[in-house]
């Protein structure tokens, strides 16, 4: 008789889960619902279009740092990383180098600059919170020393064409999102350095033990995001024809919502690239709707600030479900 009750209580929380662990695609249920409904504007191609591309860039570089979150880092230096990158593809444009170079050069700059935050982080034990926000700085007074504080025009064609080219109706940068996002689902789910990232980010000192060198996979998945953010850098350069040296300055929290959002826990030990790809569309649906209404920016500041928060508890919230369930077991 005493089995009865706890497998209905054990169902009510397994229903809880399911709405946790998909709270990223219901979301964009939600929003898309209420914007088609309050906007006249919403579904129209130009909006839908115009959604797209601006939740491409974030996509990409929403796949690194759902490894980065997955492994129980973060790293607060990228948005100043991508501005840096995008003047040095604005300086390299304005010489004869060719299109191929700069994006080579863009990638082993970001790849570099933030294994190298990984680096001092694994040979100092430092948290990863006070590395990247100092390299944060760095970074920011590096661009401004590159560019004399002033934006880069006249990018090179292939840039522009990341940012603004289409492959038949679809944006290329939305292409290269979704390529981003198989090719990371894959790793993540399907590799054995994806089981090796969950493993770290769930108890280093248990992944040690099991023969995952921990400090070698930071360095990997700091590299990856350093990709990212370069692939990022000139999708977003593109997208303005101008390397600008605030261009993605303040985008970090809002690709850290979407990846915890999406289902990627602050914590670690567990991830979903695919829900990063939802995660990004409740940002970019918001601040989309948020136009569409004509509210205030300073109030859309306010909004992805509480939903931010929000985010965080939901994640704490589902950890502690996670947790219960697990003792019952």
């Amino acid at each position: 008789m005493s089995a009865k009750p706890e497998n209905k209580k054990m169902s009510k929380d397994q229903i809880l889960i399911f709405f946790l662990q998909n709270r990223a695609f219901l979301l964009v249920l939600i929003f898309v619902l209420l914007l088609s409904l309050f906007t006249s504007t919403f579904l129209t191609k130009g909006n839908l279009i115009s959604l797209a591309r601006q939740i491409s860039a974030n996509g990409i570089i929403g796949v690194g740092y759902t490894f980065l979150l997955a492994s129980n880092s973060v790293d607060l230096s990228a948005g100043y990383m991508m501005c840096m990158i995008g003047i040095i593809s604005g300086l390299l444009s304005q010489t004869t180098v060719s299109f191929p170079i700069i994006l080579l050069i863009c990638c082993i700059v970001g790849i570099i600059c933030s294994s190298w935050n990984a680096t001092i982080e694994n040979k100092f034990n430092l948290p990863p919170f006070l590395v990247t926000l100092a390299m944060q700085q760095i970074f920011r007074g590096t661009l401004m020393l590159l560019s004399n504080g002033s934006p880069i025009p006249n990018l090179d064609e292939g840039i522009i064409y990341m940012g603004q080219g289409y492959i038949g109706p679809i944006p290329f940068s939305v292409m290269l999102m979704l390529v981003f996002i198989i090719i990371g689902h894959i790793i993540f789910s399907r590799t054995q350095f994806g089981r090796n990232v969950i493993a770290v980010g769930g108890n280093p000192e248990a992944a040690r033990v099991s023969g995952i060198n921990v400090e070698k996979t930071r360095v990997q998945v700091a590299a990856l995001l350093g990709f990212t953010i370069a692939i990022m850098a000139l999708v977003s350069c593109g997208r303005v024809a101008t390397a600008q040296t605030n261009l993605g300055g303040e985008t970090v929290m809002d690709i850290i919502a979407a990846v915890v959002i999406g289902g990627t826990p602050m914590g670690g030990g567990s991830g979903t690239v695919v829900g990063t790809l939802f995660g990004c569309l409740v940002i970019g649906l918001i601040s989309n709707g948020l136009n569409l209404l004509k509210v205030s920016s300073y109030w859309q500041m306010v909004s992805k600030g509480v939903i931010i928060l929000v985010a965080v508890i939901v994640d704490v919230f589902s950890e502690r479900i996670y947790d219960r369930m697990r003792n019952k077991e």
